[in-house]
């Protein structure tokens, strides 16, 4: 049983409500979104903390049915919508834990960096593309600026930048004024469509803030045959719907019919039921008689075994999901070439490092060794884990690992039921399939950008919010691919479409698009089912309390919290459609009594009239003051072998009789000799030679 709750079961907090905007607010996310002379705000449209946790309870419900195939045993899945927006975040945790640093809304800096600009207006809307200094600067931003310089728009400054020398963590605002003036020129002289072609043919990282129109649209989702026509009798229609979130080489997943009338089954479903009873009788009984045979206390996915050649987030969490919950997974890297977010802060008491920074976040529970793939033993020795393996995980971009000699087909031969998954941007097929780029331009590509922030502003930064969109999706096509292998026998493929996946977190205005050619557009924190319906301001600096009143039952609680002023008896704030009617003045007048109360204060008085209210946390909140994470012991402190203490999100999602262990992220290359000689039974002398030859690094 799956039960998905706005706080989880137990806690000081089992019984407040938290639609969507609460849930966002107290999860830590919201606070780091937006503007900084506005309030913090969430993803405009439905209930995206929601789908988190659906999706959360999705990979719940297969860990738990693994468990019980191994002991007979049933449990509870216990999913808190808060612990689900938590795990959504990037940097809000390690940034206070690590550095004593709060991540703050976009806007000037007041530490006197440079202000840097990821969404550029062009014709016809916004695209996103980044300058990057540093090592791989030229290789990032040269391809751009070559592109500017094709039509006469780049500069002597732009041609002239030295980009592997360029720190753009530290250079001036008048340096980075100087790189964004032709920059704008050249994007304000094409549209979304032209820059997006352009951008793929000659491998430039940008990509566009699609609108719901221009995902329907979408010349890769049509190549991979995405979309779905689905018959609607009771309407005489048939309507276009977002297709299976992947592509599997066996028994694929698919959409065979409309979601169902409210009780169209009954009849079938109770006749089944009764005919059925004798079988599941039996079912029972066997599953009490394995449960007598099989030993308790086991992790749920102890004996599954992952090789894990992933990097960067959509990857590394897709193989934490598992590793937590007692996978043996290998993660397998090169240190010439190592996984990119080992190199990204922030980084423990500001030193870099590559077992330093933000990467100790993903790839807990897990064990590392380093291989040189440049090397044909490399390639050899990757196959030897392959033979070892259940699951191969990778998210390169397309048609790499086949590159490396490392595809599917090459490593069906080398163990032929092997559940390989593949994770790339835009899937292995189709025209966009090897385009190159990173989960801040999915992001804007899946439309999320759009959706996000204030109609009269430009699209905010969201990071890279589809990095946790994606290993949920991939979690569960891991569980359900081997499910299917231990009553089959057969692996299979899975091609893995990041896009596809964060497309179906936009399918209800993707959907309302295609039946009304209404187009969503950004609305701050306003509902259409709410009012009012916000994050204000509350005593001190830049401190927020989200409130959300759906009811009038509520709406009077709420007057009662305020005090009952007279203008809550006012004619314009009577009913839910004129206070819709008057919301900016409703907004001012909620504020003006929001300011001389703490946020805390607000919360408790408004959540104990019945009311939804939530403070607006940031990660010092989450990590040192909120007392239902604490009591359901969500944060793990972590003992790292080069950073000392440590602490990390565990699952969000507890399962009742299964235990979960959320062990430190390895240093690179940690366990190569182990690994080696402890699993795949190597001599002493198999190891010294290669290390000697470069191959373990």
């Amino acid at each position: 049983m799956a039960s998905i709750t706005p706080f989880g079961q137990t806690g000081p907090y089992k019984d407040y409500k938290a639609p969507d905007i609460i849930a966002w607010a107290m999860g830590g996310v919201m606070y780091s979104w937006g503007d900084a002379d506005r309030p913090p705000v969430r993803v405009s449209h439905h209930s995206h903390a929601y789908l988190h946790a659906a999706s959360e309870a999705a990979v719940g419900a297969m860990i738990a049915l693994f468990y019980r195939q191994m002991t007979g045993n049933g449990q509870h899945v216990d999913v808190s919508v808060q612990e689900s927006v938590v795990q959504s975040q990037n940097g809000v945790i390690s940034s206070w834990d690590m550095l004593k640093v709060i991540l703050r809304r976009e806007g000037p800096q007041s530490d006197g960096t440079a202000s840097i600009r990821r969404t550029w207006p062009c014709k016809d809307g916004y695209v996103v593309s980044m300058y990057q200094g540093g090592a791989n600067g030229s290789r990032y931003s040269l391809p751009l600026v070559n592109w500017m310089e094709e039509e006469g728009i780049a500069d002597d400054f732009l041609r002239g930048m030295n980009w592997e020398t360029l720190n753009l963590a530290t250079t001036t605002q008048e340096v980075v004024n100087r790189l964004e003036k032709p920059t704008v020129k050249f994007f304000m002289a094409h549209t979304k469509a032209e820059l997006l072609e352009g951008a793929v043919k000659r491998r430039v990282r940008l990509y566009p803030v699609a609108t719901t129109k221009e995902v329907l649209e979408s010349i890769q989702l049509a190549a991979r045959e995405f979309w779905v026509e689905v018959e609607h009798p009771e309407l005489s229609t048939t309507i276009t719907y977002p297709g299976a979130f992947g592509r599997f080489s066996e028994a694929p997943p698919r959409i065979s019919r409309r979601a169902p009338l409210i009780g169209e089954h009954n009849q079938e479903i109770y006749e089944k039921e009764l005919g059925t009873s004798g079988q599941t009788d039996n079912y029972r009984a066997n599953l009490r008689q394995k449960s007598q045979r099989e030993s308790l206390g086991k992790k749920p996915l102890e004996g599954i075994k992952v090789a894990d050649f992933c990097w960067l987030i959509a990857g590394t969490r897709t193989s934490k999901a598992l590793a937590d919950y007692g996978a043996e997974v290998i993660k397998i890297e090169s240190s010439t070439r190592p996984d990119p977010s080992r190199p990204l802060g922030p980084f423990k008491d500001g030193i870099p490092g590559l077992n330093r920074g933000n990467a100790n976040q993903w790839n807990t529970s897990k064990l590392s060794v380093a291989l040189n793939f440049a090397h044909p033993k490399g390639v050899e020795a990757a196959k030897r884990l392959v033979a070892w393996a259940d699951v191969v995980v990778e998210n390169f971009a397309g048609g790499v690992m086949g590159r490396l000699g490392l595809g599917y087909e090459e490593l069906k031969k080398v163990k032929p039921d092997i559940v390989m998954l593949s994770a790339c941007m835009q899937g292995q097929t189709g025209p966009h399939a090897d385009h190159p780029g990173l989960g801040a331009h999915l992001t804007a590509l899946a439309g999320f950008c759009h959706i996000t922030g204030w109609p009269d502003r430009e699209p905010p930064n969201l990071g890279v919010y589809t990095d946790f969109i994606v290993p949920r999706f991939n979690a569960a096509a891991i569980l359900a691919a081997l499910d299917y292998r231990r009553r089959t026998g057969r692996g299979q493929y899975l091609d893995m479409s990041q896009y596809e996946s964060s497309v179906h977190f936009m399918a209800p205005l993707v959907l309302d698009y295609a039946i009304n050619q209404r187009v969503a557009m950004r609305m701050g924190n306003r509902s259409d089912s709410a009012v009012p319906h916000g994050v204000y301001r509350c005593r001190g600096e830049d401190r927020w309390c989200a409130i959300a009143v759906f009811t009038d039952e509520e709406w009077r609680s709420f007057n009662k919290v305020v005090g009952n002023p007279a203008w809550t008896n006012d004619l314009k704030f009577a009913t839910p459609p004129a206070r819709k009617e008057n919301e900016d003045e409703l907004d001012r007048l909620v504020e003006e009594w929001t300011i001389d109360h703490s946020r805390e204060e607000v919360m408790s008085l408004m959540q104990a009239t019945g009311v939804a209210a939530g403070v607006v946390e940031t990660g010092e909140d989450l990590l040192e003051h909120d007392p239902q994470l604490r009591h359901r012991h969500f944060f793990w402190e972590l003992d790292h072998p080069e950073i000392g203490k440590y602490r990390t999100a565990g699952p969000a999602f507890e399962l009742s009789k299964s235990p979960r262990e959320v062990r430190s992220s390895p240093l690179l290359g940690e366990h190569s000799e182990y690994v080696f000689k402890e699993i795949l039974g190597m001599s002493d002398d198999e190891i010294v030679e290669m290390v000697m030859e470069g191959v373990v690094e």
